[in-house]
C-alpha cells in the first residue's frame, strides 16, 4: 500500500534528533539540546512536531529475547488462501511470539517473525499456522543487520 501523505521536510537538525532518539529515547532533552546546539525548548519544540506528524510514533525499549528465555527466532513464510486472512489475524491476536508478521508480495502471503523457548514452543506455534495454509520455516543463526530507520534517504541519480 502506498502512503499517499505529504512526506514533512527534515533539515539536518530534525536528521540529527530523529537519529540521536533512535540511538538512546530515554535521552534527557538537556542531552539531546546540546548535542544538537539548540536550546531545550527549541529541541523539545522540533520533537513535538516531529511527533504530531507522525515521523515520531512512539518510544520503546530494545530487550533481548534471550534473556527472557526466548532461544530461538524463527521465520516463518506462510502461503495462504485470501478467504483465510482472518484467520492469520486470529492466530496473531493469541500468539504475542510471533512478533512480527507481513504481508508481502510475491510467492508467500506472509512473513512473520517468532520467539520461542525451545523447538517444541516453536512446533506448537507453527502447527496453528499451518492449520490455515502451507508454511515454510527457517530458524535464524544470527541477525546480520538490524538497523534504525535512515534519516535521510539518498536520491537516485538522473537516468540518462
Amino acid at each position: 500500500m502506498t502512503d499517499t501523505r505529504p512526506r514533512p521536510r527534515l533539515d539536518p537538525v530534525d536528521q540529527s534528533l530523529l537519529a540521536a532518539l533512535q540511538r538512546n529515547a530515554r535521552a534527557p532533552l538537556t542531552e539531546l539540546a546540546a548535542d544538537l546546539h539548540l536550546g531545550v525548548s527549541a529541541t523539545r519544540a522540533r520533537l513535538q512536531k516531529l511527533t504530531s506528524s507522525g515521523v515520531v510514533s512512539g518510544f520503546t525499549a530494545a530487550i533481548d529475547p534471550r534473556s527472557l528465555g526466548f532461544a530461538l527466532h524463527a521465520v516463518v513464510r506462510m502461503k495462504v488462501h485470501g478467504s483465510l486472512y482472518d484467520k492469520v489475524a486470529e492466530v496473531l491476536e493469541r500468539e504475542p511470539q510471533i512478533v512480527r508478521c507481513l504481508r508481502v508480495t510475491g510467492e508467500s502471503c506472509y512473513v512473520a517473525e517468532i520467539l520461542a523457548r525451545d523447538m517444541s514452543d516453536l512446533e506448537r506455534i507453527t502447527s496453528e499456522l499451518a492449520r490455515i495454509g502451507s508454511i515454510t520455516t527457517d530458524l535464524v543463526y544470527e541477525v546480520v543487520a538490524d538497523r534504525p530507520t535512515p534519516t535521510t534517504h539518498v536520491d537516485a541519480p538522473p537516468t540518462p
